[in-house]
């Protein structure tokens, strides 16, 4: 009898355990798709979700990629920026990185989604265009371009604008002065 129950009492642990593996092996699938949620897709996101912007600053002989990881703790999304830039100008891919801290986003109007939703029709590729911008969800990336230097210099300034708000006494974010010829003379 006592032998019996034993015997029940390991098979009931396997099932048990079985179980548990079962659920374990289900994976994750996202409900964010960009093209359908641009505008809301932090109110959408779970703690399981990550969604990684790449802004491609570069211009003639600068070279600069902001990385940006927007993920879910707590029910707060967070913000994480990583700049990578050529710290030579002279085109040598001599990278500094500087690692800026995490910040809890406050988005209460989704103001940050806003700043992309404005651009997409930046999202329609024309032969000689630059990106910008991609925007990778676990299910999607939309990729925004510019058409030329000067559109391009418009919206790495724009971008800026929108970082500084997240980071306010951040350098990184504070726009090069450019100096007039007839302010030199």
């Amino acid at each position: 009898m006592l032998k019996l129950k034993f015997e029940h009492l390991i098979i009931i642990c396997l099932l048990l355990t079985s179980c548990k593996t079962e659920n374990k092996n289900e994976q994750y699938v996202s409900e964010i798709n960009l093209t359908e949620n641009l505008s809301d897709f932090t109110n959408r996101m779970t703690e399981k979700d990550t969604i990684r912007i790449f802004a491609e600053l570069n211009m003639e002989w600068w070279i600069r990629r902001d990385e940006l990881l927007i993920t879910k703790k707590n029910n707060e999304i967070q913000l994480q920026a990583t700049i990578k830039e050529d710290s030579t100008f002279e085109m040598k891919f001599q990278m500094r990185t500087n690692k800026l801290p995490t910040i809890k986003l406050k988005n209460l109007n989704n103001e940050f989604e806003q700043h992309f939703v404005n651009k997409i029709n930046r999202t329609e590729y024309n032969s000689g265009e630059q990106y910008i911008y991609k925007i990778m969800a676990p299910n999607d990336t939309l990729t925004f371009y510019t058409r030329g230097l000067a559109d391009k210099g418009r919206e790495v300034k724009d971008y800026y604008e929108l970082m500084s708000q997240y980071y306010p006494n951040e350098k990184e974010f504070i726009p090069i002065e450019i100096v007039e010829k007839n302010e030199i003379e």
